[in-house]
């Protein structure tokens, strides 16, 4: 070990149980998270999909932080076991050495506060970046009081700041009933859990719970729409089998249909991702021991489906044991999260149709989007209409980048967190195209919104103002002037 650092970014419960563990075995470890976050930093919904209208008691900085680090139980036990702890803290960007970075040196995280910018080396980079929310779109999913369910859960038990009274949910997962019961013991009345299929998604016990709360379930229903004009009054829900459209009065809905890994900072660095077809999207591809195809670079995530994760890289990591230890978890396929969230693509596509607006920053509808329509803020002579043929290399292959760049969907300020995996679901829905066969949009570093004065150098230092021409060096040829 020898002082080796390890920087963990994420206090999720993988991160901290990673981060203690490793401080238990000698390393330096310093362990990043970006909550609590400012009230900017949530209006560009990232990491989750808070929404427009954040309640006005996220202004407190003070008592939000306090609520924040007190929520997290394994936070505390780092801070006891001297673990340097960097909350409110944005992992902008990764630096390894490479062909455009010879002088890197030591490899090195950077991270941006409230204080500044600070550039953080380490031996070792677990990341454990938790999920995000999956928010598809449906009529009036812009007012404010729409959020996801990573949102939701995080502003009732760890922000504790929540301004609905009655809230509808959408979807019938797991993670719909855990804000269901978060938000029933904070007093909150769950107007129903809205679920296209026949049946729920849930298990035998939270079905149980359900029964006994007397909360409802509109099976075979979707959201057609959300109604209001500044704030939500109510929902439309319309049945997928034919049957009349109900009204359901509520000022808040909550998008539990699924949750997506936070691969960023991985895709951004240069991992090389591969499609999960369990969960429908693309993860990091990593080696029996967690490391990712960039060395000593970790990928620590509940969507590994990989048991005693935290327990075979520490032994990984000090040598004491060996990586056959880690098993995979097969879950059941009749679950799969993919499907689940391709049923309600289709629902709502079928339901509302291709008029509605699916990239909010950029203001670009479904039917926009599939028929690769030109920016409207083109002059008549400009917008010329495009084919609507798949942009494809040979064998069908969608880049979805290519279409980011022709229709202006994913390039707004929240840097496509809320529409670029419902693009992609409607360009394979459109086009008969396996998502395995839609090329990802990139990422960029900084992956978070945030100002670039933060992250400036004040001045340069003296080896890049004395020594710059050295750089060259390995570049330049015998006898070359």
């Amino acid at each position: 070990m020898g002082g080796a650092r390890i920087v963990v970014v994420g206090a999720s419960k993988l991160g901290c149980e990673l981060a203690l563990g490793a401080r238990r075995n000698g390393f330096d470890v310093t362990l990043v998270d970006e909550h609590p976050q400012s009230l900017k930093s949530m209006s560009f919904d990232a990491p989750y999909y808070y929404g427009n209208g954040l309640p006005a008691g996220l202004r407190n900085r003070v008592s939000v932080a306090e609520s924040v680090l007190g929520s997290n139980d394994l936070l505390l036990a780092c801070a006891e076991a001297e673990v340097d702890i960097r909350t409110g803290t944005v992992a902008w960007g990764v630096f390894q050495k490479g062909p455009n970075s010879l002088h890197i040196g030591t490899p090195k995280v950077g991270v941006v506060s409230d204080d500044g910018n600070a550039m953080l080396d380490f031996n070792h980079l677990v990341l454990a970046t938790g999920s995000r929310d999956f928010v598809p779109s449906f009529r009036g999913w812009e007012l404010p009081g729409v959020f996801g369910v990573e949102a939701g859960l995080k502003l009732l038990t760890a922000y504790r700041c929540y301004d609905g009274t009655r809230t509808l949910v959408l979807g019938t997962t797991p993670s719909a009933i855990s804000f269901a019961r978060a938000a029933r013991e904070e007093g909150i009345d769950i107007a129903g859990l809205v679920e296209p299929t026949d049946r729920l998604q849930a298990s035998e016990e939270d079905i149980s719970w359900l029964r006994q709360q007397g909360i409802e379930v509109y099976l075979e229903s979707v959201i057609e729409g959300a109604n209001g004009t500044t704030a939500i009054s109510s929902a439309t829900l319309t049945a997928t089998n034919g049957g009349p459209n109900r009204q359901i009065s509520c000022d808040a809905i909550c998008v539990a249909i699924a949750t997506l890994p936070n691969i960023e900072l991985a895709a951004a660095m240069g991992c090389e991702l591969e499609f999960c077809e369990h969960f429908g999207t693309w993860l990091p591809r990593i080696s029996a021991t967690l490391e990712t195809t960039r060395p000593n670079v970790y990928w620590l995530s509940r969507f590994n489906r990989r048991d005693n994760q935290v327990d075979a890289l520490i032994g990984h990591l000090t040598g004491k044991l060996p990586a056959t230890s880690m098993s995979t978890i097969d879950g059941p396929r009749d679950r799969s999260p993919a499907a689940y969230t391709t049923a309600w693509v289709e629902a709502l596509l079928a339901t509302g149709g291709k008029g509605v607006t699916l990239c909010q920053c950029e203001t670009v509808t479904r039917a926009e989007l599939l028929d690769l329509s030109p920016p409207r803020y083109l002059t008549t002579g400009l917008r010329v209409p495009k084919s609507p043929a798949v942009p494809a290399s040979t064998g069908g292959t969608i880049v979805q980048d290519l279409v980011k760049r022709m229709t202006r969907v994913g390039m707004g300020h929240c840097q496509g967190k809320r529409c670029r995996d419902e693009a992609a679901l409607l360009l394979s829905i459109q086009h008969g195209v396996g998502l395995d066969r839609i090329k990802p949009a990139s990422y960029r570093f900084p992956v978070r919104p945030i100002d670039l004065a933060l992250i400036a150098a004040e001045d340069d230092t003296i080896d890049t103002r004395e020594r710059w021409p050295h750089w060259l060096e390995p570049y330049v040829q015998e006898g070359d002037q």
